[in-house]
C-alpha cells in the first residue's frame, strides 16, 4: 500500500509542478529534483494519507495533492538543510546553487498555494497547521545550526522541534482535512516518530566516514554527546578536535579507535535505550486510541 500512495504522490507532486511552474528551466529543474527525492519515498505524504484514512476522510485525488503539497514543503527543507549544513556534495542541487536555491522558494509557495485551491472544508485549517509546525520546524533547525545542544534534554527538544514537528504537521494536515475533531494523542505520537526516526539517523551517519559524518562535522548527537562525557584518555583527542585544537585528520586516522570506543563505553547501547523509551511512549500513545490492528501495525512501522 505504502509503494502504491508513494507513487500517486510523486505523479500528483510532478502534475503540480508541470502545471503551475511556467519558467522552463525551473520546471525542469524542479522536475529533477523530484525524481532524485523519489528516491528515498514521501514517507511525510504517507503518513497524511494515512491519518486522512484513519479518520475516515473519503479518498479523492485531491487529498494525493495535497500528501504532494506537503512533500513540496519537506523538499524545500531537505534543500536548504543541505545547503546550511554544507551537506549536498551529491545531489542535484548541488550545482548552480542560486537557482537552486530561488527553486525552494517556489516549492515553499506552491506548497500553501496548492492546499488553499482544494474542496477541502479545512482547507484553511490545514494550511494554518502547516504553517504553525513548519515554522517550529525552523526554530529547531536554527538551535541545531547553531550546534548549542550538548547534552541530552536540550538535544531531545531541540530534534522535537526540527524533526517531530514535520512528522506532526503531515499527520494533523491529513486528520484535519478529515474530521473537525481528531485526539491530541495524534500530536504526541507524531512528534516522537519524528524524534525515533532522527535518532535512527544519527546512529547511521557516526559509522560513515564521509562528509557526512557526524563527528568529523563536529556536531552534537545522542551518542556523541555520550562519548564526550565519558573519562577516557584516548578519547582526549575528540575533545581537542572539538576544541579546534587539532585538524580533521587525527580524527580520520583514529576511526577504528572511535568505532570501538563508541562500542565499548556504551555510547551505542545508551542511544538504543534512549530510542527505546521513546519508541514506547509513542506506542502507549497510538494504543489509546486504535483498536484496530491493522491501523497500529501501519503506525508501529514508523516508530522501528
Amino acid at each position: 500500500m505504502s509503494i502504491i500512495r508513494s507513487n500517486r504522490i510523486r505523479n500528483s507532486l510532478v502534475s503540480i509542478i508541470s502545471n503551475k511552474i511556467e519558467q522552463p528551466q525551473l520546471k525542469a529543474q524542479l522536475l529533477e529534483f523530484v525524481d532524485y527525492q523519489s528516491e528515498k519515498g514521501f514517507s511525510f505524504g504517507e503518513m497524511l494519507v494515512l491519518h486522512y484514512s484513519i479518520f475516515k476522510g473519503i479518498e479523492t485525488e485531491e487529498i494525493y495533492t495535497v500528501a504532494a503539497a506537503v512533500e513540496a514543503l519537506i523538499l524545500s527543507f531537505d534543500i536548504l538543510d543541505d545547503f546550511e549544513d554544507d551537506d549536498c556534495k551529491d545531489k542535484p542541487w548541488l550545482t548552480e546553487s542560486n537557482l537552486s536555491l530561488n527553486a525552494t522558494t517556489a516549492l515553499l509557495f506552491l506548497s500553501a498555494d496548492i492546499i488553499r485551491r482544494t474542496s477541502f472544508a479545512n482547507k484553511d485549517k490545514a494550511i494554518s497547521i502547516l504553517l504553525k509546525y513548519a515554522l517550529r520546524s525552523i526554530s529547531g533547525q536554527h538551535k541545531d545550526l547553531l550546534n548549542s545542544c550538548k547534552n541530552e534534554a536540550d538535544f531531545i527538544e531541540m530534534t522535537l522541534e526540527k524533526s517531530g514537528s514535520l512528522t506532526t504537521l503531515a499527520c494533523l494536515v491529513g486528520a484535519c482535512l478529515a474530521t473537525d475533531d481528531y485526539p491530541k494523542e495524534v500530536a504526541s505520537y507524531a512528534e516522537l516518530i519524528g524524534l525515533i526516526g532522527q535518532i535512527n539517523n544519527d546512529l547511521v551517519d557516526i559509522k560513515k566516514w564521509n562528509e557526512k559524518n557526524d563527528l568529523l562535522n563536529k556536531k552534537y548527537t545522542l551518542p556523541i554527546i555520550y562519548l564526550l562525557n565519558c573519562k577516557d584518555d584516548e578519547l582526549l583527542f575528540i575533545h581537542n578536535y572539538y576544541d579546534n585544537k587539532v585538524d580533521s585528520n587525527e580524527v580520520v586516522q583514529n576511526r577504528s579507535l572511535i568505532a570501538k570506543k563508541f562500542v565499548e563505553t556504551g555510547a551505542i547501547i545508551y542511544t538504543e535505550v534512549i530510542k527505546r523509551v521513546y519508541q514506547n511512549k509513542a506506542l502507549a500513545e497510538i494504543q489509546k486510541l486504535y483498536m484496530n490492528p491493522c491501523i497500529s501495525e501501519q503506525l508501529n512501522n514508523y516508530i522501528n
